[in-house]
């Protein structure tokens, strides 16, 4: 017997399971809101360079002297006061009482205007000072610590850090998850995810500011892991669906609650503090949810594993069946040689595909993300608009794939998407997140069972350099500038989306298939499918692919990756 069959004996999604999978899940609404704050948090408010020798200098117009100095000092560009540079050799006499407004211009060796004389230098020099416009917010890591021009990279460099963070956790608490136990690098990521968001709120530097978006990567991804695992392996395999898309729908609830949040608390300081005193319950955690089952059979701890399916069944009204040896409810490890790996051009045409599109979908998914800032029209009203669809976007596969198929429904999302993300930046998205969900269906679908966690997880590590690279993606037409700068991100990640669109068309259809075991299935299955164009051969095994997915789900060595 095993664990699924247990929990078909005693119930698969009653009292006690909702309690812990929705405890488990919350935490996901608060990763939601670390991810994505840095949207309004490093939002690129208008701004110019300020008037030198004048520190009453503001965005805002002053009066009809104020505009006159600002057009003598401030070059236009395309129409518009230049961000980034200033006129050399220019210098103000300000005499208050010369002039009822209050300020008189005077430099030499010019042409007379309004009659002063002014220079007419066409010399131009990078500025270290700027005045921002705060109409929208009241004050930004932008405006605080001048993320503009030369230094705009800086924001992408500060999504980096967060990735970097989210590699090294994927590692740390791996490690720590297999020897401890789930709930200990849950906990520990909790406290990471407290720390790191009160140490942003407090910070004086950028140096530091990185530093605290390093801790919340390790955070997010031992947090989001270890809690899936621990939420989902005591929901039964009827149940499942339901809770695959609730977390999703959980991460689009946290990012409504970051657009009010953002709405009402215009202060970016005040902001992450808002943000981060939700995160405070996850130091309560330790007694709030169970050790996984699971480990604590597979370390020999059968009594605390009984105790856990033993609240199952009384919450449920059940009795638990006469378990002989809890160990013998995990599933047996197989391996499989590398030598034989690299044998089958199949399997590894697959992991090329499949490796490339993870790393295409995240670059898709944070790039246009974090290119909201980048995009014309109010932000609170894009971000809702890309909540909105990203909502419907989780929704839609899973109504799909199961009636027309994971192929299909998959290249269509990415080919969709890379064509209308040139177009039409937020419906791009649309279909990147409908790619994002199935991916991690249909991924796992394709490779034999004796390296498919190990497989999954190396596609992990692509999700995170396509984590690193997007912010820079993102912010490539601010480095860039000229007349397409706001073009230039949507082809750069359009192109290879087309791309492995194309080439995921190679991959076979899965769905009503029995999942191959060893690399003989796999190549079975291709030989029966063919190329894309072919009738697929063969009755599906409908019941043997439910006990496979189910079994597949539950297993505690794939890692799930989510966006966090």
């Amino acid at each position: 017997m095993k664990f699924d069959d247990v929990l078909r004996e005693i119930g698969q999604f009653g009292p006690y399971q909702k309690r812990i999978y929705l405890l488990a899940v919350f935490p996901t609404a608060l990763l939601a809101f670390e991810t994505l704050s840095v949207v309004f948090i490093f939002y690129r408010q208008p701004h110019r360079c300020a008037l030198p020798d004048y520190h009453g200098d503001t965005y805002n117009l002053q009066n009809d002297t104020h505009a006159m100095m600002i057009n003598l000092t401030i070059p236009l560009t395309n129409g518009q006061w230049d961000e980034c540079h200033v006129y050399d050799n220019i210098s103000y006499d300000v005499d208050f009482a010369s002039n009822a407004s209050g300020l008189t211009p005077y430099v030499t060796n010019g042409k007379q205007q309004n009659g002063r004389t002014v220079d007419v230098n066409t010399g131009r020099s990078a500025c270290r000072h700027w005045v921002y416009d705060f109409s929208v917010f009241e004050t930004t890591a932008t405006s605080d610590f001048d993320v503009v021009c030369e230094n705009s990279v800086q924001r992408a460099v500060s999504n980096m850090m967060a990735e970097l963070g989210t590699m090294f956790g994927v590692i740390v608490c791996g490690f720590i998850s297999d020897r401890f136990g789930r709930k200990v690098p849950f906990y520990v990521g909790g406290l990471c995810l407290v720390a790191g968001g009160f140490g942003i709120a407090f910070t004086q530097t950028l140096i530091t500011f990185n530093v605290c978006r390093f801790i919340i990567g390790i955070a997010r991804i031992c947090v989001f892991l270890n809690g899936l695992v621990i939420g989902m392996e005591l929901v039964g395999p009827k149940s499942r669906t339901f809770a695959a898309v609730a977390i999703e729908i959980v991460w689009c609830g946290g990012e409504l609650l970051l657009l009010l949040f953002a709405y009402f608390i215009r202060n970016w300081r005040w902001l992450e503090i808002a943000l981060s005193i939700p995160s405070i319950v996850l130091l309560f955690y330790w007694w709030l949810i169970p050790e996984s089952p699971r480990w604590l059979a597979s370390r020999g701890r059968e009594d605390e594993a009984m105790k856990v399916l033993e609240r199952i069944a009384k919450s449920n009204n059940t009795r638990l069946p006469k378990i002989e040896d809890a160990h013998a409810l995990l599933e047996a490890d197989t391996v499989l040689s590398f030598r034989n790996v690299v044998r089958s051009r199949e399997l590894i045409v697959r992991m090329l595909i499949v490796f490339s599109n993870l790393f295409v979908i995240v670059v898709v998914y944070y790039g246009l993300t974090l290119n909201i800032t980048n995009l014309s029209g109010d932000i609170f009203i894009n971000f809702t608009l890309n909540v909105i669809l990203e909502a419907v976007a989780y929704g839609i596969p899973y109504f799909l794939v199961d009636r027309i198929g994971r192929r299909p429904v998959y290249c269509a999302s990415m080919i969709l998407a890379a064509w209308i993300v040139v177009a039409l930046s937020m419906a791009g998205r649309f279909f990147g997140c409908s790619a994002f969900s199935i991916i991690y269906l249909y991924g796992p679908e394709l490779f034999p069972t004796v390296i498919r966690s190990s497989t999954m997880g190396i596609g992990v590590t692509f999700t995170r350099i396509g984590g690193i690279i997007a912010p820079y993606i993102a912010d490539l037409g601010i480095l860039v500038g000229g007349r397409f700068q706001n073009a230039i991100p949507l082809l750069v990640m359009g192109s290879p989306a087309l791309v492995v669109g194309i080439l995921s068309l190679w991959l076979p259809e899965t769905k009503g298939k029995r999942l191959p075991e060893t690399l003989e299935d796999l190549e079975e299955m291709k030989r029966k499918q063919g190329c894309v164009c072919c009738r697929d051969v063969g009755p599906p095994d409908v019941h043997e692919l439910e006990v496979e997915v189910n079994r597949n789900l539950t297993s505690d060595k794939i890692p799930h990756c989510h966006k966090a």
